[in-house]
Protein backbone atom coordinates (compact mmCIF):
# COMPACT_ATOMS: atom_id res chain seq x y z
CA UNK A 1 0.00 0.00 0.00
CA UNK A 2 2.85 2.35 0.91
CA UNK A 3 4.59 1.72 -2.43
CA UNK A 4 1.35 2.26 -4.35
CA UNK A 5 0.88 5.64 -2.63
CA UNK A 6 4.42 6.73 -3.56
CA UNK A 7 3.84 5.67 -7.18
CA UNK A 8 0.58 7.64 -7.32
CA UNK A 9 2.27 10.76 -5.96
CA UNK A 10 5.09 10.45 -8.51
CA UNK A 11 2.57 10.00 -11.31
CA UNK A 12 0.69 13.12 -10.29
CA UNK A 13 3.92 15.09 -10.09
CA UNK A 14 5.02 14.04 -13.58
CA UNK A 15 1.59 14.81 -15.02
CA UNK A 16 1.56 18.27 -13.44
CA UNK A 17 5.06 18.96 -14.79
CA UNK A 18 4.01 17.90 -18.30
CA UNK A 19 0.95 20.15 -18.10
CA UNK A 20 3.11 23.09 -17.02
CA UNK A 21 5.53 22.52 -19.90
CA UNK A 22 2.63 22.31 -22.35
CA UNK A 23 1.22 25.61 -21.08
CA UNK A 24 4.63 27.26 -21.46
CA UNK A 25 4.86 26.00 -25.05
CA UNK A 26 1.42 27.41 -25.88
CA UNK A 27 2.21 30.80 -24.30
CA UNK A 28 5.59 31.02 -25.99
CA UNK A 29 4.18 30.09 -29.40
CA UNK A 30 1.39 32.67 -29.18
CA UNK A 31 3.77 35.39 -28.00
CA UNK A 32 6.13 34.75 -30.92
CA UNK A 33 3.35 34.76 -33.54
CA UNK A 34 2.27 37.99 -35.22
CA UNK A 35 -0.62 39.22 -37.32
CA UNK A 36 0.40 40.67 -40.69
CA UNK A 37 -1.98 43.04 -42.50
CA UNK A 38 -1.35 44.05 -46.10
CA UNK A 39 -3.29 46.92 -47.68
CA UNK A 40 -3.78 47.37 -51.42
CA UNK A 41 -5.16 50.89 -51.71
CA UNK A 42 -5.60 50.73 -55.48
CA UNK A 43 -7.89 47.70 -55.26
CA UNK A 44 -9.40 48.57 -51.85
CA UNK A 45 -8.43 45.14 -50.59
CA UNK A 46 -6.65 43.62 -47.61
CA UNK A 47 -4.55 40.56 -47.00
CA UNK A 48 -4.44 39.12 -43.49
CA UNK A 49 -2.11 36.35 -42.44
CA UNK A 50 0.26 35.24 -39.74
CA UNK A 51 4.01 35.13 -39.20
CA UNK A 52 6.47 34.31 -36.43
CA UNK A 53 9.81 35.46 -35.04
CA UNK A 54 12.87 33.31 -35.70
CA UNK A 55 15.56 35.65 -34.34
CA UNK A 56 15.79 37.98 -31.31
CA UNK A 57 16.69 40.90 -33.62
CA UNK A 58 13.12 41.19 -34.92
CA UNK A 59 13.47 38.87 -37.92
CA UNK A 60 10.20 37.13 -38.75
CA UNK A 61 9.01 34.86 -41.53
CA UNK A 62 5.69 34.44 -43.28
CA UNK A 63 4.26 33.29 -46.61
CA UNK A 64 5.00 35.36 -49.70
CA UNK A 65 1.32 35.33 -50.64
CA UNK A 66 0.46 37.12 -47.38
CA UNK A 67 2.41 40.27 -48.33
CA UNK A 68 2.30 40.27 -52.14
CA UNK A 69 0.38 43.03 -53.91
CA UNK A 70 0.27 45.13 -50.72
CA UNK A 71 1.36 48.77 -50.82
CA UNK A 72 1.29 49.03 -47.02
CA UNK A 73 2.15 46.47 -44.36
CA UNK A 74 1.40 46.41 -40.64
CA UNK A 75 2.74 43.92 -38.12
CA UNK A 76 0.82 43.38 -34.88
CA UNK A 77 3.02 42.02 -32.08
CA UNK A 78 1.64 40.52 -28.85
CA UNK A 79 -1.79 41.82 -29.96
CA UNK A 80 -0.78 45.22 -28.56
CA UNK A 81 2.05 46.75 -30.59
CA UNK A 82 1.73 47.96 -34.19
CA UNK A 83 4.70 48.29 -36.54
CA UNK A 84 4.05 50.03 -39.85
CA UNK A 85 6.17 49.50 -42.96
CA UNK A 86 8.44 46.65 -41.82
CA UNK A 87 11.58 46.01 -43.85
CA UNK A 88 10.94 43.38 -46.52
CA UNK A 89 14.25 41.48 -46.40
CA UNK A 90 13.60 38.65 -48.86
CA UNK A 91 10.68 37.22 -50.84
CA UNK A 92 10.46 33.92 -52.72
CA UNK A 93 7.11 33.56 -54.56
CA UNK A 94 8.02 30.05 -55.75
CA UNK A 95 8.61 28.57 -52.28
CA UNK A 96 6.02 30.99 -50.85
CA UNK A 97 8.43 32.34 -48.23
CA UNK A 98 9.14 35.89 -47.09
CA UNK A 99 11.24 37.51 -44.40
CA UNK A 100 10.36 40.79 -42.67
CA UNK A 101 12.25 42.71 -40.04
CA UNK A 102 10.92 45.11 -37.42
CA UNK A 103 12.79 46.85 -34.58
CA UNK A 104 13.94 44.53 -31.79
CA UNK A 105 10.89 43.90 -29.61
CA UNK A 106 12.75 41.96 -26.94
CA UNK A 107 10.51 39.01 -27.68
CA UNK A 108 11.41 35.34 -27.47
CA UNK A 109 11.61 33.79 -30.98
CA UNK A 110 10.72 30.24 -31.90
CA UNK A 111 13.30 27.63 -32.88
CA UNK A 112 13.07 25.86 -36.23
CA UNK A 113 13.33 22.10 -35.68
CA UNK A 114 16.55 20.55 -36.96
CA UNK A 115 15.09 17.04 -37.27
CA UNK A 116 12.08 15.86 -39.32
CA UNK A 117 8.80 15.65 -37.43
CA UNK A 118 7.71 12.00 -37.02
CA UNK A 119 4.27 10.87 -38.08
CA UNK A 120 1.77 10.99 -35.25
CA UNK A 121 3.42 13.97 -33.54
CA UNK A 122 0.94 16.34 -31.94
CA UNK A 123 1.29 19.90 -33.14
CA UNK A 124 -0.56 23.19 -32.79
CA UNK A 125 -1.15 25.70 -35.57
CA UNK A 126 -0.76 29.20 -34.14
CA UNK A 127 -2.06 32.26 -35.94
CA UNK A 128 -4.99 34.54 -36.68
CA UNK A 129 -7.56 32.50 -38.60
CA UNK A 130 -10.89 34.17 -39.44
CA UNK A 131 -9.77 37.26 -37.53
CA UNK A 132 -12.18 39.62 -39.31
CA UNK A 133 -15.13 37.43 -38.31
CA UNK A 134 -13.82 37.29 -34.73
CA UNK A 135 -13.47 41.07 -34.52
CA UNK A 136 -16.96 41.64 -35.91
CA UNK A 137 -18.32 39.49 -33.09
CA UNK A 138 -16.94 42.09 -30.68
CA UNK A 139 -13.86 40.25 -29.42
CA UNK A 140 -10.49 41.93 -28.95
CA UNK A 141 -7.53 40.97 -31.11
CA UNK A 142 -5.97 37.64 -30.08
CA UNK A 143 -4.06 34.70 -31.52
CA UNK A 144 -5.58 31.22 -31.70
CA UNK A 145 -4.09 27.75 -31.30
CA UNK A 146 -5.59 24.83 -33.21
CA UNK A 147 -4.58 21.22 -32.47
CA UNK A 148 -3.46 19.03 -35.35
CA UNK A 149 -1.60 15.79 -36.03
CA UNK A 150 1.46 15.45 -38.27
CA UNK A 151 0.80 12.85 -40.98
CA UNK A 152 4.27 12.79 -42.57
CA UNK A 153 6.06 14.36 -45.53
CA UNK A 154 4.46 14.35 -48.96
CA UNK A 155 5.63 15.59 -52.34
CA UNK A 156 3.94 18.59 -53.86
CA UNK A 157 4.80 21.32 -56.31
CA UNK A 158 6.22 24.77 -55.73
CA UNK A 159 3.91 27.72 -56.08
CA UNK A 160 5.04 29.35 -59.35
CA UNK A 161 7.57 27.04 -61.06
CA UNK A 162 5.93 23.70 -60.27
CA UNK A 163 9.13 22.14 -58.89
CA UNK A 164 8.87 19.04 -56.72
CA UNK A 165 9.09 20.09 -53.06
CA UNK A 166 8.26 18.51 -49.71
CA UNK A 167 5.33 19.49 -47.51
CA UNK A 168 4.33 18.34 -44.05
CA UNK A 169 0.76 17.11 -44.21
CA UNK A 170 -1.40 17.52 -41.12
CA UNK A 171 -4.91 16.57 -40.08
CA UNK A 172 -6.81 19.31 -38.25
CA UNK A 173 -9.41 21.95 -39.01
CA UNK A 174 -7.20 24.90 -39.94
CA UNK A 175 -8.83 28.05 -41.28
CA UNK A 176 -7.94 30.79 -43.74
CA UNK A 177 -5.74 33.35 -42.04
CA UNK A 178 -3.47 30.71 -40.52
CA UNK A 179 -1.12 31.11 -43.51
CA UNK A 180 2.40 32.01 -42.42
CA UNK A 181 1.88 30.89 -38.84
CA UNK A 182 4.01 28.26 -37.10
CA UNK A 183 3.13 24.62 -36.71
CA UNK A 184 4.59 23.97 -33.24
CA UNK A 185 5.43 20.58 -31.75
CA UNK A 186 3.75 20.16 -28.36
CA UNK A 187 6.53 17.86 -27.11
CA UNK A 188 9.48 20.21 -27.71
CA UNK A 189 8.07 23.67 -28.57
CA UNK A 190 10.05 23.69 -31.83
CA UNK A 191 8.57 24.77 -35.15
CA UNK A 192 7.87 21.71 -37.28
CA UNK A 193 6.69 23.73 -40.28
CA UNK A 194 4.94 26.88 -41.50
CA UNK A 195 1.26 26.67 -42.43
CA UNK A 196 0.72 27.43 -46.12
CA UNK A 197 -2.58 25.94 -47.34
CA UNK A 198 -5.66 24.00 -46.32
CA UNK A 199 -7.89 21.92 -48.57
CA UNK A 200 -11.53 23.03 -48.82
CA UNK A 201 -14.34 21.12 -50.48
CA UNK A 202 -17.88 21.87 -51.61
CA UNK A 203 -20.71 20.09 -49.84
CA UNK A 204 -24.08 20.07 -51.62
CA UNK A 205 -27.00 21.45 -49.63
CA UNK A 206 -30.35 19.72 -50.12
CA UNK A 207 -33.92 20.47 -49.12
CA UNK A 208 -36.21 18.13 -47.16
CA UNK A 209 -37.00 16.17 -50.35
CA UNK A 210 -33.31 15.66 -51.12
CA UNK A 211 -33.22 18.11 -54.02
CA UNK A 212 -29.92 20.02 -54.36
CA UNK A 213 -30.42 23.72 -53.60
CA UNK A 214 -26.79 24.87 -53.62
CA UNK A 215 -23.39 24.16 -52.18
CA UNK A 216 -21.49 25.20 -49.08
CA UNK A 217 -17.71 25.53 -48.70
CA UNK A 218 -16.56 23.07 -46.04
CA UNK A 219 -13.24 22.19 -44.44
CA UNK A 220 -11.65 18.88 -45.30
CA UNK A 221 -9.35 18.83 -42.27
CA UNK A 222 -6.35 18.30 -44.57
CA UNK A 223 -3.61 20.94 -44.56
CA UNK A 224 -0.05 21.35 -45.81
CA UNK A 225 2.88 23.23 -44.34
CA UNK A 226 6.44 24.11 -45.38
CA UNK A 227 8.83 21.91 -43.33
CA UNK A 228 11.30 23.55 -40.98
CA UNK A 229 14.20 21.98 -42.91
CA UNK A 230 13.14 23.76 -46.12
CA UNK A 231 12.86 27.07 -44.25
CA UNK A 232 16.27 26.56 -42.64
CA UNK A 233 17.93 25.89 -46.00
CA UNK A 234 16.25 28.88 -47.60
CA UNK A 235 17.27 31.23 -44.77
CA UNK A 236 20.85 29.97 -44.97
CA UNK A 237 20.92 30.56 -48.73
CA UNK A 238 19.93 34.19 -48.05
CA UNK A 239 22.49 34.51 -45.21
CA UNK A 240 19.66 34.89 -42.71
CA UNK A 241 20.31 31.95 -40.41
CA UNK A 242 18.76 32.73 -37.01
CA UNK A 243 21.06 33.50 -34.11
CA UNK A 244 21.07 31.01 -31.21
CA UNK A 245 18.38 31.83 -28.70
CA UNK A 246 19.98 32.67 -25.31
CA UNK A 247 19.25 30.14 -22.60
CA UNK A 248 18.82 32.83 -19.93
CA UNK A 249 16.49 35.70 -20.67
CA UNK A 250 16.89 39.10 -19.03
CA UNK A 251 14.61 39.67 -16.07
CA UNK A 252 11.63 41.73 -17.17
CA UNK A 253 9.80 44.18 -14.89
CA UNK A 254 6.27 43.14 -13.91
CA UNK A 255 3.78 44.27 -16.55
CA UNK A 256 1.29 47.06 -16.02
CA UNK A 257 -1.93 45.17 -16.74
CA UNK A 258 -4.02 48.30 -17.36
CA UNK A 259 -1.47 49.51 -19.90
CA UNK A 260 -1.31 46.13 -21.60
CA UNK A 261 -5.08 45.89 -21.93
CA UNK A 262 -5.27 49.48 -23.15
CA UNK A 263 -2.70 48.71 -25.83
CA UNK A 264 -4.64 45.60 -26.87
CA UNK A 265 -7.86 47.61 -27.16
CA UNK A 266 -6.07 50.30 -29.15
CA UNK A 267 -4.51 47.75 -31.52
CA UNK A 268 -7.92 46.14 -32.04
CA UNK A 269 -9.48 49.51 -32.81
CA UNK A 270 -6.65 50.44 -35.16
CA UNK A 271 -7.04 47.19 -37.10
CA UNK A 272 -10.80 47.68 -37.40
CA UNK A 273 -10.30 51.27 -38.48
CA UNK A 274 -7.73 50.25 -41.10
CA UNK A 275 -10.08 47.65 -42.54
CA UNK A 276 -12.99 50.10 -42.44
CA UNK A 277 -11.13 52.80 -44.37
CA UNK A 278 -10.01 50.33 -47.04
CA UNK A 279 -13.64 49.26 -47.41
CA UNK A 280 -14.80 52.82 -48.14
CA UNK A 281 -15.45 53.79 -44.53
CA UNK A 282 -17.55 50.84 -43.40
CA UNK A 283 -19.73 52.30 -40.63
CA UNK A 284 -20.19 49.10 -38.61
CA UNK A 285 -16.44 48.49 -38.43
CA UNK A 286 -15.81 52.11 -37.44
CA UNK A 287 -18.35 51.82 -34.62
CA UNK A 288 -16.55 48.74 -33.36
CA UNK A 289 -13.24 50.62 -33.58
CA UNK A 290 -14.73 53.45 -31.50
CA UNK A 291 -15.82 50.98 -28.83
CA UNK A 292 -12.31 49.58 -28.50
CA UNK A 293 -10.69 53.04 -28.60
CA UNK A 294 -13.05 54.18 -25.84
CA UNK A 295 -12.00 51.24 -23.64
CA UNK A 296 -8.35 52.07 -24.29
CA UNK A 297 -8.91 55.76 -23.48
CA UNK A 298 -10.49 54.90 -20.14
CA UNK A 299 -7.52 52.71 -19.22
CA UNK A 300 -4.90 55.16 -20.49
CA UNK A 301 -6.28 58.72 -20.34
CA UNK A 302 -2.73 60.10 -20.71
CA UNK A 303 -2.13 58.55 -24.17
CA UNK A 304 -2.73 61.19 -26.89
CA UNK A 305 -2.62 58.72 -29.78
CA UNK A 306 -5.63 56.88 -28.40
CA UNK A 307 -7.97 59.86 -28.21
CA UNK A 308 -6.56 61.15 -31.49
CA UNK A 309 -7.60 57.99 -33.30
CA UNK A 310 -10.90 58.06 -31.45
CA UNK A 311 -11.44 61.52 -32.90
CA UNK A 312 -10.51 60.34 -36.36
CA UNK A 313 -12.98 57.45 -36.17
CA UNK A 314 -15.78 59.79 -35.05
CA UNK A 315 -14.84 62.19 -37.86
CA UNK A 316 -15.00 59.37 -40.40
CA UNK A 317 -18.61 58.81 -39.29
CA UNK A 318 -19.21 62.58 -39.37
CA UNK A 319 -19.92 62.57 -35.64
CA UNK A 320 -18.33 65.98 -35.38
CA UNK A 321 -19.26 66.92 -31.81
CA UNK A 322 -17.74 63.71 -30.51
CA UNK A 323 -14.73 64.22 -32.75
CA UNK A 324 -14.21 67.68 -31.26
CA UNK A 325 -14.32 66.25 -27.72
CA UNK A 326 -11.72 63.62 -28.56
CA UNK A 327 -9.44 65.98 -30.45
CA UNK A 328 -9.64 68.54 -27.64
CA UNK A 329 -8.35 65.96 -25.16
CA UNK A 330 -5.54 65.04 -27.54
CA UNK A 331 -4.55 68.69 -28.12
CA UNK A 332 -4.40 69.24 -24.35
CA UNK A 333 -1.90 66.37 -24.12
CA UNK A 334 0.26 67.39 -27.13
CA UNK A 335 -0.37 71.11 -27.80
CA UNK A 336 2.58 71.42 -30.21
CA UNK A 337 1.29 68.94 -32.79
CA UNK A 338 0.24 71.07 -35.76
CA UNK A 339 -1.28 68.15 -37.68
CA UNK A 340 -3.46 67.32 -34.68
CA UNK A 341 -4.49 70.98 -34.31
CA UNK A 342 -5.46 70.96 -37.97
CA UNK A 343 -7.69 67.92 -37.54
CA UNK A 344 -9.22 69.55 -34.46
CA UNK A 345 -9.90 72.76 -36.37
CA UNK A 346 -11.56 70.89 -39.22
CA UNK A 347 -13.76 69.10 -36.68
CA UNK A 348 -14.63 72.42 -35.02
CA UNK A 349 -15.66 73.82 -38.37
CA UNK A 350 -17.74 70.77 -39.29
CA UNK A 351 -19.42 70.87 -35.89
CA UNK A 352 -20.59 74.42 -36.57
CA UNK A 353 -18.06 76.07 -34.28
CA UNK A 354 -16.34 78.10 -36.98
CA UNK A 355 -15.26 80.78 -34.50
CA UNK A 356 -12.91 78.31 -32.80
CA UNK A 357 -11.27 77.02 -35.98
CA UNK A 358 -9.01 79.95 -36.98
CA UNK A 359 -7.52 80.14 -33.49
CA UNK A 360 -6.54 76.49 -33.67
CA UNK A 361 -4.99 76.95 -37.09
CA UNK A 362 -3.03 80.01 -35.94
CA UNK A 363 -1.81 78.12 -32.88
CA UNK A 364 -0.67 75.28 -35.11
CA UNK A 365 1.31 77.66 -37.29
CA UNK A 366 2.86 79.32 -34.23
CA UNK A 367 4.40 75.99 -33.22
CA UNK A 368 6.56 76.13 -36.36
CA UNK A 369 9.66 78.26 -35.79
CA UNK A 370 11.42 78.89 -39.08
CA UNK A 371 10.21 79.98 -42.50
CA UNK A 372 11.61 76.76 -43.98
CA UNK A 373 9.59 74.69 -41.54
CA UNK A 374 6.44 76.68 -42.27
CA UNK A 375 6.71 75.59 -45.88
CA UNK A 376 6.51 72.01 -44.64
CA UNK A 377 3.25 72.55 -42.79
CA UNK A 378 0.78 70.08 -44.29
CA UNK A 379 -1.02 71.46 -47.32
CA UNK A 380 -4.29 70.45 -45.69
CA UNK A 381 -3.65 73.07 -43.00
CA UNK A 382 -2.77 75.88 -45.38
CA UNK A 383 -5.73 75.15 -47.64
CA UNK A 384 -8.12 74.96 -44.71
CA UNK A 385 -6.91 78.33 -43.38
CA UNK A 386 -7.54 79.91 -46.76
CA UNK A 387 -11.01 78.42 -46.95
CA UNK A 388 -11.86 79.61 -43.46
CA UNK A 389 -10.82 83.16 -44.30
CA UNK A 390 -13.01 83.18 -47.37
CA UNK A 391 -15.91 81.54 -45.46
CA UNK A 392 -16.38 78.67 -47.86
CA UNK A 393 -18.66 75.76 -46.91
CA UNK A 394 -17.15 73.20 -44.59
CA UNK A 395 -17.60 70.32 -47.03
CA UNK A 396 -14.71 71.53 -49.18
CA UNK A 397 -12.24 70.49 -46.48
CA UNK A 398 -10.18 67.47 -47.53
CA UNK A 399 -11.49 64.09 -46.46
CA UNK A 400 -9.83 62.61 -43.39
CA UNK A 401 -8.28 59.22 -43.95
CA UNK A 402 -6.61 56.39 -42.11
CA UNK A 403 -3.12 57.74 -42.80
CA UNK A 404 -3.71 60.34 -40.09
CA UNK A 405 -3.90 57.45 -37.63
CA UNK A 406 -0.17 56.95 -37.95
Amino acid sequence: MYHLLIAAILLLTVTAADAGQRQDIFRHAKAATVLIVGVNDAQHSLSLGSGFFVDPSGLLITNAHVIEKSARLYVYVLDREIYADPDVVAVDPDLDLAVLRIPDTGGDPLTLAADPTPEGTEVIAVGYPRITDILQLGFALHASTIPAMASGLVQGQSRTNGRVVDFLQTAGLLNFGSSGGPLVRTDSGEVAAMVVTTVPYLERAKDAQGVAIGSVMMKSGISYSIPAAVIRQWLAAHHLSPSPVPLVQAQQPPPNMAELEANRSFATGYLLQTIAMVLHGDADLLKLAIRHYSVAAELRPDAPWIVRNLGLAHASLEQWDKAVQAYSKAVALVPDDQELRTDAAVAQQRAGRAEDGPALFRAALNTVDSGVEKERVPSKMQGAITRLKSSLPADVVGKLNAESAK
